[in-house]
């Protein structure tokens, strides 16, 4: 079963407990490495079934080899397509970790959770921080887009005091290999910056806040809640501020706390100009994890991926709920 402190989360999220979905138990030493969608296995004489999950390809087991782990994302309806390539992505490498993804509009929850019925890997929720449009938030909607991106925050917060390790990862990223190998270690945040040479950190730091490993430190905590107050503090002020900003600006300033970042080379977690020009150069890079982060828009990130092979999910619309 879950943890408790797991299922606590995702009745807060969800609203309703009717939500949380119950599996059973793999017992150890049970050999379930096997690809079929649906499997009868036998334990102690005993039969019972380990189910796949459609988004994820994952069994209960797989994930709970994975413990203490969350991989958190949110997405709206503009960006669902997105973020299924994001998860197909994921299956494919044959990764399984214990995955939460938080839709921000009613229509982006409904077809997500009829997408990851029954699959143990991956649990949809429907924000509880007050609902987005379902339409594509252009940067140009300054307001909108920042509130958007503001809060997601909170729902790390919610993990990390829970004792959970946080992957957060935007929705436009492209998983090539597993990531988390490079998250061992002692450190507080693990994340790529843009501009001091890997692995240096300067006071110029520039870090993205769209795939970040958090390890549930006291700093962590610290950090969190300063970073969160901050975004409060600008949207009373009425300035509008994104996330990463704020965010940079606490970190090289050492703001509440120093936080120990572990770097992520960006030859192999690049940001997307950077991949593309890798690519073009043909350079002997094994990239782990791509971020699509400066190529503005919905339709220019898709046609990006869709240029490299990386678009893996066809058309999708509303229509098919």
């Amino acid at each position: 079963m879950q943890s408790a402190a797991f299922i606590a989360f995702i009745i807060n999220f969800a609203g309703y407990p009717g939500f949380i979905r119950k599996y059973p138990r793999v017992p150890n030493g049970c050999e379930c490495q096997q690809k079929d969608p649906k499997k009868v296995y036998r334990y102690h004489g005993e039969a019972f079934v380990q189910t796949r999950g459609p988004l994820s390809n994952c069994t209960l087991a797989d994930v709970e080899m994975r413990p203490g782990v969350v991989m958190l994302s949110t997405t709206n309806l503009g960006f669902m397509d997105v973020t299924l390539n994001m998860l197909e992505s994921i299956k494919r490498i044959g990764v399984c970790v214990n995955t939460t993804i938080i839709a921000e509009d009613q229509k982006c929850y409904r077809y997500l959770s009829k997408r990851a019925k029954a699959d143990p890997a991956v649990h949809v929720v429907l924000t509880n921080s007050g609902e987005s449009t379902s339409k594509e938030i252009l940067r140009t909607q300054r307001r909108q887009y920042y509130a958007l991106f503001n809060k997601r925050q909170k729902y790390v917060l919610e993990l990390l005091e829970q004792g959970y390790e946080v992957l957060f990862s935007d929705a436009d990223t492209f998983w090539f290999r597993d990531p988390f190998p490079y998250f061992k270690g002692d450190f507080d945040l693990s994340m790529i910056d843009s501009r001091s040479p890997y692995p240096l950190r300067t006071d110029k730091s520039n870090h993205c806040a769209g795939f970040v490993y958090f390890k549930p430190t006291n700093v962590s905590l610290q950090f969190v809640k300063a970073w969160i107050k901050a975004m409060a503090d600008n949207e009373k002020s009425g300035k509008l501020v994104a996330d990463q900003g704020v965010m940079n600006f606490l970190l090289n300033t050492d703001q509440p706390v120093h936080v120990n970042i572990q770097p992520l080379d960006t030859n192999i977690f690049p940001w997307g100009p950077k991949f593309y020009t890798l690519l073009k150069r043909k350079a002997n890079y094994s990239t782990v994890v791509m971020h699509a982060a400066s190529i503005r828009g919905h339709a220019a990130k898709v046609e990006k991926f869709k240029s490299s092979n990386m678009w893996l999910v066809g058309n999708i619309t509303v229509s098919e709920e």
